[in-house]
């Protein structure tokens, strides 16, 4: 009431929507202006121009704490190219070729039990993984699009198209079972009795943000995601590190000689409440050295596997008998063979079914 004049800039920009700036001033003896409108004219520039640089100062905060955000969860590779996307469309879902990537600790339940009176230690070990995760996913270029206690879901294929198939995410599997091999001789007791399975799957689905309209997150949906996890379960399964499908074998033995990259296939199996079969392979990281004894070892279980799918479950037994426990593959198909023998079903079709996810 006591003020004579004022007047508003607004302060553009979606990150201060609503906000203006406001300049007021009071009136001189008796009732006389001192400020007329014309006078106004210069201090409404000068009003504006700050209104502005408020405005830009706001939005670069804003981008910042984005990429802040956004480079806890994406490659700084994918943070420029979602920044860097004025319409905004990239993080639109599109359906696309991805590759995802599901990582867990193994262990975890029974580390928890052990360990109820020093669960602050325990929150240290499973933070170096999941950082070891993180790391492997993000290092090439991957997004991850959840943690989930104690593991992740990381995928490739947006906002970049993949060029370069599963490789990626082969090369981050990877890295991580190597980061974690050297975690756990340097962490001691910290990382006794863990272990990481990972499972790999390339195909179709839906990227980008995913959500309802007051929280939503950048995610991947899709048969391939939950194929994904089911891989990496079999590794429990199959007593392996790394779980593939088909699709990233053949494109490993499309683009990669077998003495780089080899895989070894497991089974053909229909996973728990699942109707369609998967193909499940081994991928048997390079630094594993082979030895005579291992590739006898590989090719006695190829043979069992195919007596096992063409319904001679004998002549498999047979075979798988001088295997060693120690390897997980035959140590899983004599126990199946243990439970379900000595015959096949009539309808048998070679698919195995898996009764644990």
């Amino acid at each position: 009431e006591e003020l004579g004049w004022g007047f508003a800039a607004p302060i553009r920009g979606q990150s201060c929507e609503g906000w203006c700036l406001y300049v007021s001033g009071l009136e001189t003896e008796e009732d006389e202006p001192q400020v007329v409108e014309d006078r106004l004219h210069a201090d409404l520039r000068f009003t504006e121009l700050v209104a502005q640089f408020i405005g830009s100062v706001r939005q670069i905060r804003s981008l910042q704490e984005q990429k802040t955000q956004l480079s806890s969860f994406l490659s700084p590779k994918v943070v420029e190219n979602v920044l860097g996307d004025a319409t905004g469309s990239s993080l639109q879902p599109h359906e696309r070729e991805v590759t995802v990537l599901f990582c867990d600790v193994h262990g975890f339940s029974r580390k928890t039990e052990q360990s109820l009176d020093n669960l602050m230690s325990l929150l240290g070990g499973v933070n170096l993984i999941l950082e070891t995760m993180a790391d492997g996913i993000l290092n090439y270029d991957g997004t991850i699009a959840d943690f989930q206690g104690d593991s992740a879901l990381g995928f490739w294929g947006w906002p970049v198209d993949l060029e370069d198939g599963p490789f990626p995410a082969i090369q981050a599997a990877l890295k991580i079972l190597d980061r974690f091999d050297l975690m756990q001789r340097s962490h001691g007791k910290l990382l006794e009795g863990f272990a990481i399975g990972i499972g790999i799957a390339h195909g179709r689905a839906i990227v980008g943000q995913i959500g309802t309209r007051r929280q939503a997150k950048v995610g991947v949906f899709g048969p391939v995601v939950n194929r994904g996890a089911r891989l990496e379960g079999m590794t429990r399964q199959f007593g392996v590190p790394i779980c593939i499908d088909v699709a990233t074998v053949k494109f490993l033995r499309e683009h990669f000689s077998e003495d780089f990259m080899r895989s070894r296939k497991l089974a053909k199996v229909f996973p728990k409440g699942m109707d369609t079969p998967v193909e499940v392979y081994e991928l048997i990281p390079p630094s594993q050295k082979t030895t005579p004894q291992q590739n006898k070892i590989h090719r006695q279980y190829d043979q069992a596997l195919t007596a096992v799918q063409d319904g001679e479950w004998g002549k498999a037994a047979e075979i798988l008998q001088p295997s060693p426990e120690s390897d997980g593959p035959s140590a899983f198909l004599k126990a199946f063979l243990e439970d379900h023998g000595p015959e096949p079903p009539k309808d048998w079709s070679g698919v195995i079914p898996l009764t644990v996810k």
